[in-house]
C-alpha cells in the first residue's frame, strides 16, 4: 500500500487552480480553472441587480465551491465584469448592461471574500483565455515578453456576442489598449431599417437580434422557443434564417453586416488578425461566420481577408479568463486612494431579489474547455439577500 503524502507534499503535487467568476448582464458563470486551462465544476446563476447582493452571493458560492473541491481558503479568485473598468483602481466606471457607474467593485468584493483577488475586464480576459487555451491553439503562439506566469498566447481579435458586444486585440503576448479599448458595442450606428441612430449592440448583440425579430411576429401564434422575457432567442432566429425564413434572414444578415462594418475598421487598423467570435451566436455555424466574414471582406479593399473562427471555449471563455487572472494576478491587498463608491446610492427603480437557483454545465473534469464534475449535484443557489436596492443607472438607460 502506498503511504499518503504529507500535507505539504500533497499541496505541492496538486495542480494550481483558481476560481473564475464571469459576471454577465444576465447570468454569472463560476468554475475552477487549472493552469492548463481545464475548467471544473462550471455552473451559472442569475446576476443580481444590486451589486451588494452580487458580492454576498459570490462569497457564498466561492466558499461552497472550495468546500466541494477540497481547496484551501486562500485559493485565488479572478472576477471579470463588462463595461469600462479601471483595473488598477478596481473601479467600474460604467457598465451599461449591469446599471453600474463609478462603482468600487474591488473594494466591495474584498469586504466579502477572504482569498486573494484579481478583478478584470470580461472580454480582455476572455480573449487571453481564447488565445492561450482555445482557438489560439490552432494558431502560432508566443510567450509574453515580460515572462511571468502567463501561458503562450496567439495573436487574434476576440469578439464575444451576447447581451452586449465588445472586442479584445491580443497581440505580441498581451492585450492591446487601455480601459476604453474594445467597447465597440457603444459605437453609434444606423439602425438598418428605421434609420435611427443607435448603439451597435442594439442591432447586433444576441439579445438585440432576438428582440428585433420579436417585433415582427405574433407572440401568441408563434411556436418559436423564447427567452429573456418572452423574446425569441438569437439562436432560434439563426435556425429560422437557415431554414429560409425571410424575416429572420433580414434581421440576422443586417445585424451581421452592421457588425462587419465595425470589425473591418479594427482589422484595417491592427492587421488581418484571425477574428474569433464568441458567445452562443458563434455556434450558428457558417450562416453566421461566413456572412460576417463576407461583410468584413467587402470593406477591406486590398487588405488580406482574415479568417473568422468560432470560439473554442464558447460561453465559458470569460470564466476561464477570470481564472487565468486569478492564477497570475490575484493579490490580498486592493488599491489605495479609490475615489469610487462602495455601493449604489443613486435614486432609481427598485432592484430585484437575489437568485434562487443555478444551472450547471455538462461535461467531465480534466480536459481543456468547459467540463463538469461527474456525479456531483448542482451548487445550490443563494437563499437570502440584503434586500433590494436601486440600480445606479435607470432601466431606460440600460435598454
Amino acid at each position: 500500500m502506498t503511504a499518503p503524502l504529507p500535507a505539504d507534499a500533497a499541496s505541492a503535487a496538486a495542480p494550481r487552480r483558481a476560481i473564475g467568476i464571469d459576471v454577465g448582464g444576465t447570468r454569472t458563470k463560476i468554475g475552477l480553472v487549472a493552469a492548463d486551462g481545464s475548467l471544473g465544476i462550471p455552473y451559472s446563476l442569475p446576476t443580481p441587480a444590486d451589486p451588494r447582493e452580487l458580492c454576498a452571493m459570490l462569497a457564498r458560492e466561492t466558499s461552497s465551491l472550495r468546500e466541494r473541491a477540497g481547496l484551501p481558503a486562500k485559493t485565488p479568485i479572478g472576477a471579470v465584469v463588462p463595461g469600462i473598468l479601471d483595473e488598477e483602481r478596481e473601479l467600474v466606471e460604467l457598465a451599461v448592461n449591469l446599471g453600474w457607474k463609478d462603482l468600487s467593485l474591488g473594494a466591495m468584493l474584498r469586504e466579502h471574500l477572504t482569498a486573494p483577488l484579481a478583478l478584470g475586464h470580461d472580454v480582455r480576459a476572455g480573449g487571453m483565455a481564447e488565445a492561450a487555451w482555445g482557438a489560439g491553439r490552432l494558431l502560432p503562439q508566443s510567450t509574453p515578453p515580460d515572462g511571468g506566469d502567463l501561458p503562450p498566447l496567439a495573436d487574434l481579435l476576440f469578439v464575444p456576442i451576447g447581451t452586449g458586444i465588445a472586442a479584445a486585440v491580443v497581440h505580441g503576448g498581451s492585450v492591446f489598449g487601455d480601459r476604453f479599448t474594445g467597447e465597440i458595442g457603444q459605437l453609434q450606428v444606423t439602425e438598418p431599417y428605421t434609420g435611427a441612430p443607435v448603439r451597435l449592440e442594439e442591432v447586433a448583440a444576441a439579445s438585440a437580434i432576438g428582440r428585433r425579430y420579436a417585433q415582427q411576429i405574433d407572440q401568441e401564434d408563434s411556436a418559436l422557443a423564447t427567452t429573456d422575457g418572452g423574446r425569441p432567442a438569437a439562436r432560434a432566429v439563426v435556425d429560422l434564417a437557415r431554414a429560409g425564413d425571410p424575416g429572420a434572414e433580414r434581421i440576422l444578415f443586417s445585424a451581421l453586416d452592421t457588425l462587419g462594418q465595425a470589425l473591418a475598421t479594427i482589422v484595417s487598423s491592427v492587421g488581418s488578425l484571425p477574428v474569433v467570435i464568441g458567445g452562443g451566436l458563434a455556434e450558428g455555424g457558417s450562416i453566421v461566420l461566413d456572412t460576417l466574414r463576407d461583410s468584413i471582406v467587402a470593406r477591406l479593399g486590398m487588405m488580406p481577408a482574415p479568417p473568422v473562427l468560432p470560439s473554442s471555449l464558447g460561453m465559458w471563455a470569460g470564466c476561464q479568463g477570470a481564472g487565468l487572472l486569478g492564477l497570475t494576478r490575484a493579490t490580498d491587498a486592493g488599491p489605495t486612494g479609490d475615489a469610487g463608491r462602495s455601493g449604489p446610492t443613486d435614486a432609481g427603480p427598485a432592484g430585484t431579489p437575489g437568485p434562487t437557483g443555478s444551472t450547471a454545465a455538462p461535461g467531465s473534469v480534466g480536459s481543456p474547455g468547459p467540463v463538469g464534475l461527474p456525479g456531483s449535484a448542482e451548487a445550490p443557489g443563494p437563499t437570502g439577500s440584503a434586500g433590494p436596492a436601486p440600480p445606479l443607472i435607470s432601466a431606460e438607460a440600460r435598454s
